[in-house]
């Protein structure tokens, strides 16, 4: 009969490889830990509701463990959250395990430390309020990212508990917060993979529930892991359509290096001012003067968004005491690629802005030209990321580059899209996502070709994008 898995191996999850005539795995052995065999064997097929909830069985559903949870005292505003006792192979061990279980969520391992400890602090304040949604996005993971579910196994049940859940939260404390805003991005994530139908609407709601308590968790070092992806991902939603975001971002530190979009969490504050400018510039009410004013504001946002540099982010990020982080080439390579194409994305959106507004002539610029400026942008973004590959290989993955490939796709007709979401994740499974932004694709060139063929004006990208006639998308990051 072979022997069960030990209580460490079935924890994480590795196969549990005995020696002859030994009472301790050979993992075990060479990690220095205790091998346990206490466990009781589960029931066969799906647990039961009541079973799922428990805490001990979400945590080892997202790789959380005891050994590096932090007490809630040992957490402070201004310092990061101290493991408990460990060896540094140990620690090692356990966030590469983490990031390849989860490496959707992160530009590369460096980040596995931080995203790791921040989920352990929200679930350690609000496991009740985790548990269910843990269970979801290890579910869709299962599914989408390694092939070993099928779709109609994933967790579709604790993802509709989550959002009574999140329906029902009362934040009382910053403790609250994290986990709400937790939930929130978790629930938008899970919805984005398996159904694409309400992942917006979600995420706002979150952000809305938190946004009073936005400065203590952007101030929090430990929190900043879950802090900053939501309210980017909120952002470039409201730019594509003309909205304010919900948050307003102010950092309390320099040299923030997010696990999703790297060197752009510093393009936060920039962006928000452009949303409140595409905004205003889109209101049918808006009088002439303020146009012009607006149109001023534009430019000025302009000229930061070309003045940006995200160089100055990686040496202030590695110098600083408290990261003092190397990141590894390709790391490096990821981010300053996602850099440079945000930034051509942004400057192209400008334009699109400019050329959209319906009360008046925009002001001549510089850099406009309406049959050439918009192509080139867009080639450019095409031709950051294929630098990439050269340099990185073709079997590398550019993750979080979303957002300006669909400028790019909307700005030239006819952009080869074979490979091009396979290149883009490490999902195996296409999500529904991505199926709808694909489709919105087609039908963005379709309404277009028909609009020349009628002898229309052609529709502006923020009107299609807007049209609620038309099949939605999810704008991702």
């Amino acid at each position: 009969m072979q022997r069960k898995a030990c209580d460490q191996c079935h924890a994480r999850r590795k196969r549990c490889l005995a020696r002859p005539a030994s009472s301790t795995c050979t993992r075990c052995e060479k990690s220095s830990l205790t091998c346990t065999n206490s466990r009781q064997q589960p029931r066969v097929g799906r647990p039961p509701k009541e079973d799922r909830g428990l805490p001990g069985a979400a945590k080892a559903s997202l790789g959380l463990w005891d050994c590096t949870t932090p007490k809630p005292n040992e957490i402070t505003a201004s310092a990061s959250p101290q493991p408990q006792p460990q060896s540094q192979s140990q620690s090692d061990d356990l966030d590469l395990e983490f990031y390849l279980q989860h490496d959707i969520y992160m530009i590369g391992s460096t980040f596995a430390s931080d995203f790791h400890r921040a989920l352990e602090y929200c679930h350690s304040h609000s496991a009740p309020l985790l548990d269910d949604i843990f269970h979801a996005c290890s579910s869709s993971l299962s599914w989408a990212r390694f092939g070993v579910l099928s779709a109609d196994q994933v967790d579709v049940a604790s993802g509709a508990a989550s959002v009574e859940k999140l329906r029902n939260a009362v934040i009382t404390h910053t403790h609250d917060a994290a986990a709400v805003l937790m939930l929130g991005q978790a629930l938008a994530a899970f919805d984005s993979l398996v159904a694409s139908t309400a992942t917006i609407s979600i995420l706002r709601y979150a952000l809305s529930l938190v946004r009073p308590w936005y400065p203590d968790l952007l101030g929090n070092r430990v929190l900043e892991s879950v802090a900053i992806a939501p309210i980017f991902w909120d952002t470039v939603w409201c730019l594509l359509h003309r909205e304010i975001p919900i948050v307003k971002p102010v950092f309390a530190r320099e040299g923030i290096v997010d696990r999703v979009v790297g060197l752009c969490a510093s393009l936060l504050p920039i962006l928000y001012d452009l949303c409140v400018v595409s905004h205003s510039l889109a209101d049918p009410s808006i009088s002439e003067s303020e146009i012009q004013s607006q149109y001023k504001s534009l430019g000025m946002i302009e000229t930061r968004i070309r003045s940006w540099d995200p160089e100055s982010i990686l040496s202030t990020s590695a110098s600083s005491p408290s990261t003092n982080t190397t990141y590894t080439p390709l790391e490096t390579l990821s981010m300053k690629t996602q850099a440079s194409m945000y930034r051509t994305a942004i400057l192209l959106l400008i334009h699109h802005i400019r050329l959209s507004s319906p009360q008046t002539q925009p002001p001549k610029h510089e850099y406009d030209n309406e049959s050439e400026y918009a192509p080139t942008l867009a080639t450019e973004i095409l031709t950051t990321r294929s630098k990439f590959f050269a340099l990185a290989g073709p079997a590398s993955k550019l993750q979080n580059t979303c957002f300006p490939l669909i400028l790019a796709m909307m700005t030239i007709p006819g952009i080869p899209t074979e490979g091009m979401w396979e290149s883009s994740t490490r999902l195996q499974k296409r999500p529904a996502c991505v199926e709808k932004l694909f489709a919105f694709g087609e039908y963005f060139w379709m309404r277009r070709a028909g609009e020349e063929k009628e002898g229309k004006k052609q529709s502006s990208l923020f009107e299609i994008v807007c049209d609620e006639s038309g099949p939605g998308f999810v704008p991702l990051m």
